[in-house]
């Protein structure tokens, strides 16, 4: 590969699939712990389309490596800060019982489960280790900065907190309401100390360590100054990333090899606007090498436009990112699980979606929490390192299943006699070569719920019931009414969907049309009400569209 290549100016490589580590894979390993154990981020990577590894280095704090310029984890732990989810001999479930242990107090030669940890105590620094390890399995070593985590807003005082952020509550991002305020625990890039402190803690790592580059991890969190002022600000942010770029090139002399920069930012130009990250300046000056970007939650709708082209054109890789899973609801802020066979399919999906748009590849941003810290059955885990084979090109996904989830903009409202096209349709993206194949079955389903009226008066209100006789609502998939006979209706218990809602007792419609109702690229599915609206009519709300699409041969 390439990357033996001692010449600067040696081709960038462009994998298929980046995976990005937040070092989950060290942090959940059964003792007893050696040199081999740094294998294991690796183990399923190799010889499959994986040929990247971003290993998240730090947050406030290094957490993966021994810094000397800013506190690092392995000091905070033999402080006696609690452990938590880094190094619980109880597991993810007895962390969130409060089961922690701590780095003083654990038995007398008694291990971790964090393999970082037991190798610091024998001295090792593993991070060369491991990118040598990389490097002999053929796989490129990123080190990935998040800009402006705010995990630490759980716990101010805890582990991830430095004095700096303690001590410097001033500069904080205090007009961010996001994330129930969450994400203004982030700190404020006006400030000269806030950038010194992000350079310094890069530059020590690229004096230490022969990587392949850096990433820049600005999703987590999607703010770097106050956003009513970020615009303005923006050209801080750009002469920060040329200096960024700056010591990248004088790394790239130490160690005879190209050194990338990657940047992973949201889409969404308000985020980007809000943000201060003028993208397209830092394509225009040639200052990035892979542009990846985020929602940061799966959505299965995004296009890649204008960024796609604005990257061919600057001569940059685009690797639009797969988040871990779950789905989210914005409504609630919630966040559900998936099963093993839901997250295969879903992954699939947003892969597919993008690789038919022309992306250079994809990016899993923390895959490797599904398979270390859940710690899966040995079945599911090889269900779920399978994609490792299967999502960095098309060719490859071409009759798998797969899920696409359209639940962003739902729950939807359908009331009687409104049109579908005013506010009663659901538009949803398929780019899937699947489509055009007869041995495709392809099914649609939902929840269908009725509520009452919220204009009825009192006197003529009466109960619902939580069934609709077939033909009060009617549903139109891409233009056409979608007949009787492709319409299975099933009756629902009370309790929670998996999008967060708690409903009554209501039906699941799925709908199975023949694949050549469905289209390549946009499609649309209506709800209408043909009845005059009548004074005791239910609304009815829609939730959670899934479409699946299934290879039948």
């Amino acid at each position: 590969m390439s990357q033996n290549n001692t010449s600067i100016d040696q081709k960038i490589e462009h994998p298929l699939i980046i995976v990005n580590d937040d070092t989950c894979s060290l942090r959940y390993v059964d003792p007893p712990h050696s040199e081999e154990s740094l294998e294991i981020p690796l183990r399923y990577m190799k010889g499959t389309q994986a040929g990247a590894i971003c290993w998240c280095l730090g947050e406030d704090i290094a957490y993966a490596w021994p810094s000397k310029v800013i506190e690092n984890y392995y000091d905070q732990l033999a402080a006696g800060h609690w452990i938590g989810l880094f190094d619980d001999k109880a597991g993810f479930e007895g962390t969130m019982k409060g089961q922690s242990t701590y780095y003083d107090k654990l038995p007398k030669g008694e291990e971790p489960r964090n393999a970082m940890v037991t190798l610091h105590r024998r001295g090792i620094d593993y991070v060369p280790l491991l990118i040598g390890r990389a490097r002999n399995s053929g796989i490129l070593f990123y080190g990935s900065f998040r800009m402006n985590d705010c995990h630490l807003k759980s716990d101010p005082r805890g582990m991830l907190s430095s004095k700096f952020w303690q001590e410097h509550q001033e500069w904080r991002l205090w007009e961010i309401l996001d994330g129930r305020t969450y994400y203004n625990a982030a700190m404020d890039y006006s400030y000269p100390e806030v950038r010194q402190r992000k350079l310094d803690s890069m530059r020590e790592t690229l004096q230490w360590y022969d990587m392949d580059g850096i990433e820049l991890d600005f999703c987590r969190n999607p703010y770097t100054f106050q956003p009513s002022e970020a615009w303005e600000k923006r050209e801080i942010l750009t002469e920060f990333i040329r200096q960024v770029r700056r010591d990248l090139d004088q790394a790239a002399k130490k160690w005879g090899r190209r050194t990338e920069l990657l940047l992973r930012v949201p889409f969404e130009e308000k985020k980007l606007h809000e943000a201060g990250m003028d993208v397209n300046a830092w394509l225009r000056e040639s200052l990035v090498s892979k542009l990846i970007m985020s929602r940061p939650l799966n959505d299965y709708n995004q296009g890649l436009e204008p960024w796609l082209s604005s990257c061919r054109e600057h001569g940059v890789a685009f690797y639009p990112s797969i988040e871990q899973g779950p789905m989210h609801n914005s409504i609630h802020n919630h966040v559900t699980n998936e099963s093993a066979d839901q997250t295969v399919l879903r992954q699939r999906a947003m892969a597919q979606n993008y690789l038919s748009q022309g992306a250079a590849g994809v990016y899993m941003f923390n895959f490797p929490c599904l398979l270390y810290q859940n710690r899966p059955t040995p079945e599911n885990l090889r269900r779920m390192t399978g994609l490792f084979n299967e999502i960095g090109r098309k060719e490859t996904l071409v009759g798998k299943s797969k899920q696409y989830a359209f639940w962003k903009d739902l729950p939807m409202q359908v009331e009687s006699r409104r049109p579908a096209k005013f506010h009663q349709t659901i538009r949803f993206n398929l780019f899937d070569p699947d489509l055009g194949r007869e041995d495709t079955n392809v099914q649609l389903s939902f929840h269908q719920v009725p509520t009452p009226n919220p204009h009825v008066d009192a006197r003529h209100f009466k109960e619902l019931d939580a069934i609709l006789p077939p033909g009060w609502v009617t549903y139109w998939l891409n233009g056409q009414e979608v007949p009787e006979k492709w319409i299975k209706r099933q009756k629902q218990p009370e309790g929670k969907i998996a999008s967060g809602f708690q409903l009554g007792v209501h039906e699941k419609i799925t709908i199975t049309p023949p694949v050549s109702a469905m289209k390549q690229g946009e499609n649309s599915l209506g709800f209408y009400v043909p009845r005059f609206p009548e004074e005791h009519d239910p609304y009815i709300q829609i939730y959670e569209l899934l479409v699946d699409v299934n290879y039948t041969s």
